[in-house]
């Protein structure tokens, strides 16, 4: 029985692959969903959007925060960091890494981004099915901010997904590696290092919102 369970699944993926690729987006999305596969869907929200005018917008504002000309406390959204991620820190993403995107919930850290198939690294629990995998697939990031050192804070991860596949944990530094995760002595295995900017107390997330604090 379990073996007619896999024949059928794999035929089901390969029509579902054929249908893609003969047929495109009008097929392809229903066919996703009877093979259970979630296909990245973005749907268009209210309020702003990350644009590079947005970007521009909370890079003024950050430095008025470090001039000390606009109080000492300032509280950034998700949608601002993913447009100052995207468009004002060029080379800040490695090769391979697209479409970045920046959420908070909860105190905690969501990023999520396309990644070339052909950078990512390979993961036994993707070998299965990534001959029907697009050039690109979804990668989601989840981890809190810590306190570090003097000049750094610890993005510590806790989970990774890659096209909607838990990682395991003991491959997450792995991953991280590859994705170019940077590295300090002492840090955990599954943190990234993220530097605190000149003129900053302090920095972490409330809720939705990431807060800094100016020095003084």
């Amino acid at each position: 029985m379990k073996a007619l369970r896999r024949i059928l699944l794999l035929l089901l993926l390969v029509a579902t692959a054929y249908a893609g690729f003969r047929w495109g987006p009008a097929v392809f999305p229903r066919l996703e969903e009877w093979a259970g596969i979630e296909r990245d869907r973005v749907e268009e929200a209210a309020g702003p959007q990350p644009t590079p005018e947005l970007a521009e917008e909370t890079l003024d504002r950050f430095e008025a925060l470090r001039a000390g000309t606009a109080g000492t406390r300032m509280a950034l959204g998700g949608t601002e960091l993913t447009a100052v991620i995207r468009h004002a820190i060029p080379g800040l993403l490695p090769a391979g890494v697209s479409e970045p995107e920046v959420r908070l919930q909860e105190g905690r850290v969501h990023l999520e981004a396309r990644v070339s198939t052909a950078s990512f690294p390979r993961l036994p629990a993707l070998d299965q099915v990534v001959g029907f995998l697009p050039d690109t697939l979804p990668v989601e990031v989840r981890g809190s901010l810590m306190p570090y050192d003097q000049v750094n804070l610890a993005l510590v991860v806790d989970r990774i997904r890659a096209a909607r596949i838990p990682v395991p944990s003991r491959m997450v530094g792995d991953v991280l590696d590859e994705l170019g995760g940077m590295r300090r002595p002492g840090a955990p295995e599954d943190a990234l290092a993220v530097p605190l900017p000149d003129g900053l107390d302090s920095v972490f997330v409330q809720q939705d919102s990431l807060i800094l604090i100016a020095e003084g």
